[in-house]
């Protein structure tokens, strides 16, 4: 092939290649090899059949034989056992030794028959001269077991199994057809006292010869020594022509034997059907090709092609809600599906991308105007401390002192992460200027030493404790309580702000949450705020919790990352300001 023909054929179409392919390369082999098939099959397979028949009916054979094998052992255990044996000693003088006769046979018998076949063996009989005794289901005319003929024949016997052919018995209310296996029984002299037989269902043998797979159309039967059928298979058609091929096979056991009739027409009639349906079975390979090659096409060309367009769509910007949805091969399908998600998560990242950008520089704006303001406080405060230093206004100056170091630690520090003891110490100055309106409450901190110089982000404390003071303790007649509690967990920092004040209903809690999820957007900016300012610096797996219940304070927790700059010794201290 020429390079200019190798491109050409790189050209075509996937449904063309599969079509040319498959014609040489599939179909001419399968006919080919079908009609080889079929003459070889035409010339062996009478050998083969005639050889299949005769070994069916050979293990047939071996399984009545063994099966007639289990049976004989049982019997001879069963009627050769001391303990049966000794019981037909003595004649019982009255109903109740009779009894305790029976009793005394089903503990021995019905243990041993269902180690064989209880499903079979109907019952044990026992013809002795101490009378007849039945282990099991009894007929109502006593298995004709003084029939003299099966009599005679066990007697004759001299202790050898002898099964009579079987007969049907009335036993309850339906009709059964069983063997009956017998033996002598004989005293510890060896004397004959009577004889024993077993009643087994004829089912056995009739499903060995119904499982057999010989096939339709033929005869097969058990017959005894005088050609006489036993039993034979039901649902079968003799078959009456002279063409037939006939196999006995004799059971070891006794004088049976299997017989099996095969009709040759019928035997070798599948193999004149062989060649008429090779011929069928090429024609329908080839169309079985041809719509093979059809769902080829509609099933993984046509969707391959369409999720190929989409990813063109993908690449000039299409939205993806604009991209088509198809049938196909499961696994192509799939992949439409995954790409059309993935458009679907770049869009939104991007989407998140603006609205943390807009955010961002809501946020920038804001802090360059909170800065505006405060300059102009900061000189104002400044010449108010001076008047209260010459007035000697101690508690005036206090206040401005702490009002100026909060001014002071917001302007000059520009740093988005601070120390944690600097930001204590400007909540306590916070604390001071807020006990002059609200005096009548307490601020007590419980922090391990060692997180003094922990970074956390600037003013992140300040709106918790606002936010305890005005909804918590402003309508509160009893003395108020804010605690901080500052600890470490698992290398992140846990910040608790807990007050003794009104609680909040459930109804107002869930609100709460909906805003700290960023659901609402009504009230609590505060709260807002440093839940945002956590997520959008430290991610969204960390953030502010609020549990609280009316009437019994709130909690209010912040969970963050351990950032340490300096590791010192623990200690507790409380301050009350």
């Amino acid at each position: 092939m020429s390079i200019y023909e190798w491109y050409k054929w790189r050209n075509w179409k996937l449904q063309y290649k599969l079509m040319i392919i498959y014609i040489p390369l599939i179909i001419l082999p399968s006919v080919v090899g079908l009609t080889i098939l079929t003459n070889s099959y035409n010339q062996t397979s009478q050998d083969v059949i005639s050889h299949y028949s005769k070994t069916i009916i050979n293990l047939t054979r071996d399984k009545i034989d063994t099966q007639i094998t289990d049976y004989n052992d049982i019997s001879l255990k069963l009627f050769t056992k001391s303990e049966i044996i000794r019981l037909f000693k003595d004649i019982p003088e009255n109903q109740f030794e009779r009894l305790g006769i029976q009793r005394q046979l089903e503990g021995n018998i019905r243990p041993a028959i269902g180690e064989i076949d209880i499903n079979n063996i109907i019952s044990c009989v026992f013809v002795t001269k101490s009378g007849r005794f039945v282990v099991g289901n009894d007929s109502t005319d006593y298995y004709n077991d003084n029939e003299q003929t099966f009599i005679d024949n066990v007697e004759k016997s001299n202790g050898a199994p002898v099964w009579s052919n079987p007969r049907e018995f009335h036993i309850g209310n339906r009709e059964v057809q069983a063997f009956r296996l017998g033996r002598v029984i004989k005293d510890d002299n060896f004397q004959p006292i009577g004889i024993a037989y077993l009643v087994i269902n004829s089912r056995w043998l009739q499903n060995t010869l119904t499982s057999s797979q010989v096939g339709s159309g033929v005869e097969l039967a058990v017959r005894d020594s005088r050609d006489q059928v036993i039993i034979k298979k039901e649902m079968q058609l003799a078959k009456t022509s002279d063409n037939t091929l006939d196999i006995v096979a004799q059971i070891k056991q006794n004088d049976w034997s299997v017989f099996a009739s095969f009709s040759l027409a019928e035997l070798y009639g599948t193999v004149h059907r062989m060649s008429g349906f090779a011929v069928g079975l090429i024609a329908l390979c080839t169309v079985i090709g041809l719509v093979a090659t059809y769902i080829v096409v509609t099933d993984l060309v046509i969707p391959i092609k369409r999720l190929r367009g989409n990813m063109y769509q993908g690449i000039k910007g299409v939205r993806p809600q604009l991209m088509i949805k198809f049938k196909g091969a499961r696994e192509i399908c799939e992949l439409n599906d995954l790409f059309i998600s993935f458009l679907y998560e770049i869009y939104n990242l991007v989407d998140d991308v603006k609205k943390n950008e807009k955010k961002k520089r809501k946020a920038e704006l804001k802090l360059l105007q909170n800065q505006l303001s405060p300059h102009f406080l900061y000189n104002t405060l400044n010449s108010i401390r001076w008047m209260a230093l010459i007035r000697k206004q101690d508690h005036i100056r206090e206040m401005v002192d702490a009002l100026t170091h909060l001014l002071t630690y917001s302007l000059h520090n520009a740093e988005e992460l601070v120390l944690l003891k600097d930001e204590l110490s400007v909540m306590k100055d916070y604390v001071k200027i807020q006990k002059v309106r609200y005096q009548n409450f307490q601020f007590i901190t419980h922090i391990e030493a060692k997180l003094e110089n922990v970074k956390i982000l600037k003013f992140l404390l300040q709106p918790l404790i606002e936010n305890a003071l005005i909804h918590g303790l402003s309508s509160i007649d009893r003395p108020g309580e804010i605690k901080l509690s500052i600890k470490e967990n698992n290398n992140q920092l846990i910040m608790q702000v807990i007050d003794n004040g009104t609680g909040i209903s459930n109804e107002r809690l869930s609100s709460i949450h909906e805003i700290l999820a960023g659901k609402n957007e009504n009230n609590h900016i505060g709260l807002r705020s440093v839940q945002e300012r956590i997520q959008m610096y430290y991610g969204s797996q960390y953030g502010l919790q609020i549990l609280s219940m009316e009437g019994s304070g709130t909690t209010m927790e912040i969970t963050m990352p351990l950032i340490t700059d300096v590791g010192v010794e623990t200690h507790e201290e409380s301050d009350d300001c």
